[in-house]
């Protein structure tokens, strides 16, 4: 019998699926690669391309022209020529060439392992992004790139671009104070028109909590809505509603909805007393960092917020052993605010969002402690229930850390964990070789 997709036939046996399984895992990982090194391989090329046209510009311009010489010249009709031939935008050219002046001039260690292919070109797109907003110094520009290139080979790209955002501003000279003020000078309103569909999208850059804010306001008026009086082919889903729901406001259709969303902000302690924020920022949600400035004026400001202190109160329950299965209010509180993400690596649904897990399954003697609890989202909490994945813990410089392994055998875990302080040496090569993550 013929099999286009290469799996195997069954024998009766699971061995057979298993070595496919693995075989197409191993596949996957080996097309990646290729990717990332075709991908690294033209921004080479286009930087080759516009570096020869500026040494030779004879080959691009007319020799009796007074710009026959002029560098700048030379390199557009190049970029002109590249575009033409990948039937792409010139933009998308430029961007490419400037990925490779950077990665290749200021990034060594990133585009080392881009060009090897143990790193994707939008995990490179994460690290230059964020290693614009660092001071012009080659120590700390080289410090961060060690860190995020080792660090980019074994996190997915959201949790990346979380420690890279947190690791350049423990980098930078700015407070945050001062890079969010200057971002929300760019803040704005604009719409991309989808040809042919008669649908538009609707952006907006606002300050972060603001956002989050209007999100929650959504999301509370949409579970208003009821459709259960609609034909079945008409009923909406979730996404729809917050759709229907954002035209109606900003058009002034229908009756405003006084549904209130929350959204919390965890506040280390020592911020809220003006303290050095060396071991924490505070966050929205556990993922979006904020100044202390900003977190002390949302606290003090919101009945929308929901305030949740990062260090323990006293008298707090934080354990109730073998007793009870479902944990205590202050319990769930300290979890939450101490994890902020569910604890599946790579997940970054905000805890709030996300069941409470016991780690070793409380009918398997599992107790209902801080130790043995970790937020789950849905899915994941099926996925680690349901299925053959094995989920235990390791120790690591941070502390316990779950480990996945899968029906397979292979093993994954999070090392997406905060990047450390900033050194207080400026020689940042003679920081010790171990990689925080």
């Amino acid at each position: 019998m013929n099999h286009p997709t290469g799996i195997e036939p069954s024998d009766g046996s699971a061995s057979a699926a298993e070595r496919t399984r693995e075989r197409l895992l191993d596949e996957a990982r080996g097309l990646q690669v290729a990717q990332a090194r075709a991908e690294a391989g033209l921004i080479e090329v286009v930087v080759r391309a516009v570096d020869n046209a500026v040494a030779h510009p004879e080959i691009e311009l007319i020799a009796a022209d007074p710009k026959a010489t002029d560098a700048d010249y030379a390199a557009r009709s190049a970029v002109l020529g590249l575009s033409l031939e990948l039937a792409v935008s010139q933009d998308q050219v430029r961007a490419l060439l400037d990925e490779g002046r950077v990665l290749t001039k200021l990034l060594p260690a990133t585009w080392a392992a881009f060009r090897s292919g143990a790193v994707t070109h939008q995990k490179t797109r994460v690290i230059l992004k964020h290693f614009r907003t660092l001071p012009v110094d080659e120590e700390i520009q080289l410090y961060f790139d060690r860190v995020m290139a080792e660090a980019a080979a074994v996190v997915n790209v959201n949790r990346l671009g979380r420690k890279a955002s947190r690791l350049a501003q423990r980098l930078t000279d700015r407070p945050l104070e001062v890079v969010h003020a200057e971002a929300a000078k760019a803040r704005r309103v604009w719409v991309d028109i989808e040809e042919g569909t008669g649908m538009a999208y609707f952006t907006a850059y606002l300050h972060a909590d603001e956002a989050l804010l209007a999100k929650g306001r959504l999301d509370a008026i949409a579970k208003t809505l009821d459709d259960s009086g609609r034909p079945e082919a008409e009923r909406r889903t979730a996404d729809q509603k917050r759709a229907d729901v954002t035209a109606d406001i900003l058009i002034g259709k229908g009756e405003p909805s006084q549904a209130r969303p929350r959204v919390n902000v965890y506040v280390p302690l020592m911020n809220l007393a003006h303290c050095p924020e060396e071991v924490k920022p505070a966050s929205i949600n556990g993922v979006v960092p904020i100044s202390a400035e900003r977190a002390r004026e949302l606290v003090g400001a919101s009945p929308t917020l929901t305030r949740i202190f990062t260090d323990p109160v006293d008298g707090a329950v934080l354990g109730v052993g073998r007793k009870k299965y479902l944990p205590s209010a202050d319990l769930k509180r300290f979890v939450l605010a101490r994890d902020e993400l569910c604890g599946t690596p790579g997940c970054m649904r905000p805890g709030d969002e996300c069941d409470l897990d016991h780690r070793i399954d409380f009918a398997r003697g599992g107790e209902t402690s801080a130790e043995n609890l970790t937020p789950r989202c849905p899915k994941d909490h099926t996925v680690k229930h349901a299925t053959r994945w094995q989920v235990d813990t390791r120790e690591t410089a941070a502390g316990a850390t779950e480990v996945w392994t899968s029906p397979g055998g292979r093993r994954y875990w999070d090392r997406s964990l905060d990047p450390p302080p900033r050194p207080k040496r400026r020689k940042y090569d003679v920081l010790p070789d171990e990689a925080p993550f």
